[in-house]
């Protein structure tokens, strides 16, 4: 039976211990009443002398913390018991006093109390310990945990012990900084030593029962530190200072940044050594870690990114943090080596603090429809734009430009919304500032262009029946080449000075199953050109390949190897420039292991690696200023904040 006893609490009576009852008319003699609590179960003991007498039976009676007595039993407790056990229905508080008297009952009428019985609640304990060795902690860290409200500190002890966990010395205390906590990390701990630990709260004056002995918690071989990396010739150089006085090796482990393809173990040295160097590795970023081990036990140590040296002839660059947001997805350079941005949803171009432009939104709630690359500049130095403006019935696509000194929009084409009307490539601006594009049209892909204030729209091939991907490109004279890559060959279109274009069909010798399309292009003249583009590497399919195809003395020639490399998974645009002086070439594209990049100079490659360890769907630009100084600006991921301009 359950009965209320103030407190929110309630007990469950049992009775034990029956048996007969007295047969004697005699007064009872006073009751002797003993009580015992056992905590882990909750409950309390009573028991009790058997009465003398006639009588009926016994009533129980139960306070807290001396306040009035309550009846703990509905109908009179049979005679014979001289027993019973109090379980209490939820939790009682800690540090509690619990009184109990009993009387016996003769024709309802209560007979003298017992003796008062009474039982004190101890303190909560706490309910666990754990101990573990923490590498980034430096020691043994050890926890626990309690229920307790009324704890006001604990006890931390120690004791040493054997590869058994039996303690071998005295518990010893260690002292806690907050005598609160209930975390500690112990550090005055010696290497293959095994250590236990116990806790005890109190309250005051008043302790709780101790929690322990934890497992057996080890201390491992200590993990160098001052881990350093020096780029080498194709090697990375690795230095390192040992604290470990018991470790009999160390290993060091490599694997590509960003985690892609196998850790490779590189070597298995002896505990003593402080260097290792890491022969014929390929340009990019690597991720080295270091372990120590006695032969027992082992222990990670640090990490480090580190990539070879750059070949000579590679660009020296200096790193120029840049003040954007992470919606910033869109970037031009002026011919100053400034970086004005743009951001999306809504597409909209910031100002720039070298600028006199205040910022514009894309005027349109259905989202951005204009080309890949939408920030152009003008040779002033003044942000152009393309856009997509439709309703429900037209498609209607503009220009927006700063003229300097107000931002000024106009209708490049517009056709009804069942019509096909889209921008099919980037807004590209000549030395005069007049912008053309490539429009996706009912009637097929047009070049249009702007003409004495007009937009005009030219066939570029009428004949062309071939679905395919259309590229823009103008050269240093500001002639217009267009690029299409169908499933069945790629085409290289270039306009006339009597406005025909004329065909050259490019070489593919790659395998017949890759099919390909080119992913960025530049044109120095009708004659020399060079495109990129990234595919599947015919001869390792398990590869990625990046590859350029140049056009020389107006011929295009077979495409050359620049780059396999295992597939990351990454697809973006790789990105090119040309020099204003037409000396130089330079394209930039990702890996998970680093960004690449190729520059041409008097017709021979040079690969290079930017400073950037670990790249994540990262946006990039290069580009060449006024100078002819190679920049190149780096967003590290999607959600980076941090944007760097890498220049010369």
């Amino acid at each position: 039976m359950a009965r209320a006893l103030g407190l929110g609490l309630a007990f469950c009576l049992m009775l034990l211990g029956c048996g007969g009852g007295g047969g004697s008319s005699a007064p009872p003699a006073p009751i002797q009443l003993q009580a015992a609590y056992d905590p882990a179960q909750t409950q309390v003991k009573l028991t009790w002398t058997q009465a003398s007498g006639n009588i009926d039976g016994y009533n129980l009676e139960a306070r807290v913390n001396s306040g009035s007595y309550t009846l703990i039993n509905p109908s009179p407790i049979f005679s014979g018991v001289t027993s019973a056990i109090l379980t209490f229905t939820a939790t009682p508080p800690e540090l509690a006093t619990f009184d109990f008297r009993i009387c016996t009952v003769t024709k309802g009428v209560n007979g003298p109390y017992s003796n008062v019985a009474g039982i004190k609640t101890p303190l909560l304990p706490p309910t666990y310990v754990a101990a573990s060795y923490s590498v980034p902690d430096g020691g043994i860290l050890v926890t626990w945990e309690t229920l307790s409200l009324l704890t006001d500190r604990y006890v931390l002890e120690r004791a040493p012990c054997d590869a058994a966990g039996a303690p071998t010395g005295a518990w010893a205390n260690l002292p806690l900084p907050n005598p609160a906590a209930t975390t500690f990390v112990d550090k005055a701990v010696a290497e293959t030593q095994g250590y236990l630990y116990r806790v005890t709260a109190w309250s005051g004056t008043t302790a709780s029962t101790t929690r322990g002995p934890s497992q057996r918690a080890v201390t491992p071989p200590l993990a160098p530190t001052a881990f350093a990396a020096q780029p080498l010739s194709g090697a990375v150089g690795l230095t390192w200072v040992n604290q470990s006085q018991t470790a009999t090796q160390i290993q060091i482990t490599r694997v590509a940044s960003g985690g892609y393809g196998p850790t490779v173990l590189l070597a298995t040295l002896p505990g003593t050594e402080t260097s290792f160097q890491d022969a014929d590795v390929p340009l990019g970023y690597y991720q080295y870690a270091l372990s120590v081990s006695d032969g027992q036990s082992t222990t990670k140590g640090p990490t480090l990114y580190a990539a070879p040296a750059n070949p000579p002839g590679a660009p020296s660059l200096t790193a120029t943090p840049q003040v954007a947001g992470p919606s910033v997805g869109a970037f031009a350079l002026s011919p100053e080596g400034l970086w004005a941005f743009a951001t999306g949803s809504p597409f909209t171009i910031l100002p720039a603090p070298w600028g006199t432009w205040p910022a514009w939104t894309q005027p349109t709630s259905y989202g951005y429809g204009g080309p890949r690359d939408p920030l152009v500049l003008d040779a002033q130095s003044r942000p152009h734009t393309l856009y997509t403006d439709s309703t429900s019935s037209m498609t209607v696509l503009s220009h927006a430009w700063f003229d300097g000194s107000a931002w000024v929009s106009e209708v490049i084409a517009q056709a009804p919304s069942t019509d096909t009307l889209s921008f099919a490539d980037t807004l590209w601006l000549d030395q005069s500032g007049s912008p053309q594009t490539l429009l996706s049209t009912a009637t097929g892909v047009r070049y249009t262009r702007k003409v004495g204030g007009v937009w005009i729209q030219e066939d570029i091939d009428p004949s062309n029946t071939l679905p395919g991907n259309w590229r823009l490109f103008l050269d240093r004279s500001d002639v217009p080449h267009v690029l299409l890559t169908s499933s069945i060959d790629s085409r290289e279109y270039s306009r006339n000075a009597d406005g025909t274009w004329t065909r050259q069909i490019l070489p593919n010798t790659l395998s017949s199953f890759v099919g390909f399309h080119f992913e960025s292009g530049l044109w120095t003249d009708s004659n020399t050109a060079c495109v990129f583009y990234k595919i599947p590497d015919a001869g390792n399919p398990v590869n990625d390949a990046f590859w350029a195809m140049q056009k020389v003395n107006g011929l295009w020639q077979p495409p050359v190897l620049l780059k396999s490399f295992p597939s990351t998974g990454i697809s973006d645009w790789p990105s090119a420039a040309l020099s204003p002086d037409g000396k130089r070439v330079a394209a930039v594209f990702a890996q998970k292991n680093g960004l690449f990049l190729f520059t041409l100079t008097a017709q021979v490659w040079t690969e290079s690696l930017l400073p950037v360890p670990s790249v994540d769907t990262p946006t990039y630009r290069v580009a060449f200023d006024g100078g002819n100084r190679l920049h190149i600006l780096v967003k590290p991921s999607s959600l980076a904040t941090d944007l760097v301009d890498f220049h010369e």
